[in-house]
């Protein structure tokens, strides 16, 4: 289990686009293991990493985009199955409620992921949650290499690949 504080990876870049007004683009850094890794180590709250899916619960949704604003931040109950990291890579069974909140940064909303990735679980008093942006720092898709990078990190070489 790793600490980590709230990444904010996000860099909004503004250009104006000719007669049309202005139009707005958001820049963000690609997520990588290592960046993610070491925002956790820094932070104050206690991480558990897993390798899962997140399940919404009944009747929870994400609300559709509506209008310029996309939508409002939404905070959401769900669930994580998966497998969770251990000092010998994720191996221990993971099925847990999770309140799972996506954040907005003017239009550009954070979704829910498709299928399983690393997710960086912030452990709470009332259980685990999972916050993420429009920019990933906590949800990262899943590559060949992902849970051996994160094992290096665990190990304390947590320098990325190239």
């Amino acid at each position: 289990m790793a600490r980590t504080a709230h990444l904010l990876a996000v860099l909004a870049a503004l250009s104006g686009a000719g007669a049309a007004g202005r139009a707005e683009a958001l820049s963000c850094l690609r997520p990588t293991v290592e960046a993610s890794f070491a925002a956790a180590q820094a932070a104050d709250g206690r991480y558990r990493l897993v390798v899962g899916r997140i399940v919404p619960s009944e009747g929870a949704s994400v609300p559709t985009p509506v209008g310029p604003n996309a939508r409002e931040d939404v905070t959401l109950p769900a669930r994580v199955e998966g497998r969770a990291l251990t000092r010998r890579g994720f191996t221990a069974p993971f099925d847990a409620p999770v309140t799972v909140t996506l954040t907005c940064a003017g239009p550009w909303c954070a979704g829910l992921p498709e299928g399983e990735a690393l997710l960086f679980l912030l452990d709470g008093p009332g259980g685990p949650t999972l916050t993420e942006g429009p920019c990933p720092q906590n949800v990262l898709g899943l590559e060949p290499d992902t849970e051996a990078r994160v094992l290096a990190c665990l190990a304390g070489d947590c320098t990325p690949p190239g």
